[in-house]
């Protein structure tokens, strides 16, 4: 686990080719066009691509989706763009799917091969340029697959439970042994924010990120706001006058 304040970020000595994909759908569920919410008067897509062309490790970026609104407004900024199959724009999609179906559009449409994909989505807009090639570097670094943000959980899962036929039970055994939060297995969760993966890998991994290797850096819980409702808005319109863009 690194932070990011303990990631070298000198200049590699060989730069593979890397591709940043963008990922953005239009029938959002939880907010309709959360895509285009704004964060100080810059939309949600506005917001990433501005910050991942600011990577110097990304070579190539392109964004995907399905909804010919979103990508007006992605090529006001942005060259390479692409609208996606609604096959591949349902709420049983998965992000890997959806990566692996640009790096197929790009490597016929623009004869470029890449060797590591950056997934990033707009609804992480607290995100940096340091962010993507912190965790970036981190792949090439320690020579993993795949390398991916994390941040703390809100609410230790060791207490979490389900509901069978009226009677309640710990997700794990060891939650009703634990009284106290500080007790609770130190854990972690996925930070949405940026998915770095070895091309090749991305076309043969079973399942979701992470895997036994994958490399983490860890983003503090002020900044992994992933925006998926409308509190989830609620509470980035309270912190975006701390962050600038």
């Amino acid at each position: 686990m690194q932070h990011l304040n303990q990631v070298k970020t000198k200049k590699l000595s060989k730069f593979p080719n890397i591709l940043g994909v963008i990922l953005a759908r239009g029938n959002s569920k939880g907010i309709k066009n959360k895509n285009l919410l704004r964060l100080n008067n810059k939309t949600l897509i506005d917001i990433a691509i501005s910050t991942s062309l600011k990577s110097k490790r990304i070579n190539k970026l392109v964004f995907s989706s399905d909804s010919q609104k979103l990508i007006n407004e992605a090529k006001k900024k942005l060259k390479i763009y692409f609208k996606r199959p609604k096959s591949l724009a349902t709420d049983k999609t998965s992000s890997f799917s959806v990566a692996k179906h640009a790096v197929k559009w790009i490597e016929k449409n623009q004869k470029w091969k890449p060797d590591i994909v950056v997934i990033l989505s707009p609804t992480t807009p607290f995100r940096k340029a340091r962010d993507i090639d912190a965790t970036i570097d981190l792949l090439i670094k320690n020579k993993v697959n795949s390398a991916i943000t994390v941040t703390n959980p809100s609410y230790p899962p060791h207490w979490m439970f389900k509901k069978k036929k009226g009677k309640c039970k710990f997700l794990f055994s060891i939650g009703s042994k634990i009284q106290r939060r500080q007790d609770t297995p130190k854990v972690y969760q996925p930070a949405g924010m940026v998915y770095v993966i070895k091309k090749n890998f991305l076309f043969k991994m079973k399942g979701i990120l992470p895997k036994a290797n994958t490399a983490t850096l860890f983003i503090n819980k002020n900044r992994a706001i992933n925006i998926d409702d409308k509190d989830d808005y609620m509470l980035a319109k309270i912190n975006e006058k701390k962050i600038n863009f």
